[in-house]
């Protein structure tokens, strides 16, 4: 069970909710239900598809997976450039599972990042306004769970050719593209969610491998901080959105 794949499902069905409702400032309930019954659908097999396309990937794995995407096929409607932020770590997956690699670095974080990507689906998929500071706070969580996952995968003592300072040069260079489409698109108080993630990201450069003794432990301590983390930074990015 990856409590954190679902962990990050749940928030993002909420803060997809809340985010329509601020922007609309109503809610279509037919939508909205579902929507939720989608969102119930990942979650009691999204994991279980995962893990038997990573290892065993039967055809039935892969009905499984199309029953679990399949409804967005729809946000095709819905024209633009955003649809790069669910479509290119869909593409990612989808091509290391096929060349039998689903347990790789870019596998796990192409992974988290396309279900970080629910945020801006679900909120399409609910009638929400295709604003451009919903699509920057898109932009923002995808590279938020990127760079966590990239820290993950980098401080596990089994991952070879990957550090934690690659989740920080990650996170730097991502800030080229955050901070000009946060400040243009939400003002200078969206630069408010960088924060901490940039303190963490500089942070992060000293950080080495994790010691095995104790792993689960201090992994599963660290997947409480990240997650805490997260909900904080849904929490301001709603203000955010409230304010613009």
């Amino acid at each position: 069970m990856d409590t954190g794949a679902l962990s990050l499902l749940i928030t993002n069905y909420v803060f997809s909710l809340i985010s329509v409702i601020i922007v609309n400032k109503e809610i279509n309930i037919v939508k909205a239900l579902l929507i939720a019954i989608l969102a119930i659908i990942n979650l009691i097999s999204l994991v279980k598809v995962h893990l038997n396309l990573i290892s065993k990937r039967r055809p039935r794995d892969y009905a499984l997976f199309l029953i679990n995407t399949a409804p967005y096929a729809t946000l095709i409607m819905y024209q633009g450039l955003w649809l790069l932020i669910p479509i290119l770590p869909l593409i990612l997956f989808m091509v290391e599972v096929i060349r039998g690699r689903g347990r790789s670095v870019v596998a796990n974080v192409s992974g988290t990042a396309l279900i970080a990507s629910t945020y801006i689906a679900w909120y399409v998929l609910m009638g929400g306004r295709l604003i451009n500071s919903v699509i920057a706070i898109s932009m923002f969580w995808v590279m938020y769970h990127t760079f966590s996952a990239l820290f993950v995968e980098g401080i596990l003592p089994f991952r070879q050719g990957i550090m934690p300072r690659h989740a920080s040069i990650f996170w730097l260079m991502a800030l080229s593209l955050l901070i000009p489409t946060l400040w243009a698109t939400m003002g200078s108080l969206s630069l408010l969610l960088i924060v901490e993630p940039t303190v963490r990201a500089l942070v992060t450069f000293k950080e080495d491998k994790l010691s095995i003794v104790n792993l689960r432990g201090r992994i599963r301590r660290i997947g409480i901080t990240l997650l805490t983390e997260s909900l904080v930074l849904a929490t301001l990015a709603l203000m955010l959105l409230y304010l613009a």
